[in-house]
């Protein structure tokens, strides 16, 4: 009869990875019993492999865990991982903080408008957090898996601080892509998500979003530019 192997070079997928992961902590498990039903010197080596073999369960499942979550996205399909590794390493290249060693001088540097002083522009900048109340829009995407799509896209409500989203004041959030993708303003009133939105896209769009809160007269606009295009 064949013997049966796992060869590495086949497995390319998140489940086949954690298929092995449980196969192997079987082996390991059923190893340390079988340990400890044949070995009987010295006296205390053999609750050490009944020990070992229980303790190994944990271990073993919280690896497992962290494999889902922490590094869920480096256990895409080669195809996924390989767009978003290789958008990432485009989008660090090069990479130097440009804020690094500023000084805090107030003195406004060239292109300030004559009218506008640094401090002034720094209130005006508090001003925008204000009266969003530090709601943001924000975006993630990945390579879609719709064959006539570009992109997955998830979009959301971003809270800067404490405000209307952290205390479950926001109600519902209206979002609006245009007519290619709904032919009215999608409601979500998923407040758990974060109000998030998913949608697939072949092309970049502009996202408006009406932010309806508890107590407040009117509602807050938002918008957001959903780009996904590959970094030069």
């Amino acid at each position: 009869m064949k013997e049966q192997q796992i060869r590495p070079e086949k497995i390319t997928k998140p489940v086949q990875l954690t298929a092995v992961w449980f196969v192997a902590l079987l082996l390991v498990v059923a190893g340390f019993l079988a340990a400890a039903r044949t070995i009987s010197s010295p006296a205390w080596l053999p609750p050490m492999f009944a020990i070992a073999a229980i303790a190994v369960v944990p271990l073993f499942l919280v690896a497992v865990f962290l494999m889902q979550t922490r590094y869920r996205t480096h256990l895409q399909d080669d195809a996924h991982y390989s767009k978003w590794l290789n958008k990432q390493q485009q989008l660090f290249r090069k990479f130097k903080p440009e804020n690094a060693g500023v000084a805090t001088a107030i003195t406004p540097p060239n292109g300030l408008p004559a009218n506008e002083t640094w401090p002034e522009r720094e209130e005006r900048r508090i001003a925008r957090y204000q009266s969003a109340e530090g709601l943001f829009l924000i975006h993630s995407w990945r390579p879609s898996e719709d064959p006539e799509q570009v992109a997955d896209i998830v979009i959301w409500l971003h809270q800067h601080g404490e405000g209307p989203l952290t205390k479950g004041l926001v109600e519902r959030v209206e979002y609006h892509l245009g007519p290619k993708f709904f032919t009215r303003p999608m409601v979500k009133r998923n407040a758990r998500e974060k109000f998030k939105l998913d949608v697939s896209a072949y092309g970049p769009m502009l996202c408006l979003a009406r932010v309806f809160i508890q107590g407040r007269p009117s509602p807050i606009d938002l918008e957001r530019y959903i780009d996904f295009e590959e970094v030069p």
